[in-house]
């Protein structure tokens, strides 16, 4: 993943499902047209790190309450709360995001249950088990803006 890039961001092991804003929060879905992200550089100025926005630069991810990630507009982001680090992804492949004050959490889609064709995306502490780690890989596809 490039700084200034816009990526769409598929769920590991479900390769219908992207990262997506439904309703203002994060959803891991297959419908939401949402899902084209552009990275920027952290906007808390820690190294390393990013920050999601929309291709139209108008609104950011952040995280929301403990565990939750939500999309605001950009006047009203925290610094702190929308930079997160890439990882190498926990499955091996692909890329994983940490928040930059949260170290040990990940961003993970909840678990899937028969039926439902979207899952929220919250953030969890890595508990190293094989059902987390494929929950928090996503595979980074470039799009255009």
């Amino acid at each position: 993943m490039r700084v200034g890039g816009c990526y769409k961001l598929r769920a590991f092991h479900h390769a219908k499902d992207y990262f997506s804003n439904v309703g203002t929060f994060g959803y891991n879905s297959e419908n939401s047209k949402v899902n084209t992200w552009k990275i920027i550089a952290g906007i808390d100025g820690t190294r390393n790190t990013i920050t999601f926005k929309d291709k139209t630069n108008r609104y950011g991810l952040m995280l929301y309450s403990k565990d939750r990630v939500r999309f605001y507009w950009n006047k009203y982001l925290n610094k702190k709360n929308s930079t997160f680090y890439v990882t190498r992804g926990l499955m091996g492949k692909g890329v994983s995001f940490m928040p930059a004050h949260k170290k040990g959490f990940f961003m993970k889609h909840s678990a899937y249950q028969k039926g439902k064709k979207s899952h929220i995306i919250n953030v969890a502490k890595y508990d190293g088990k094989f059902a987390f780690k494929k929950a928090a890989t996503w595979y980074a596809i470039k799009s255009k803006c």
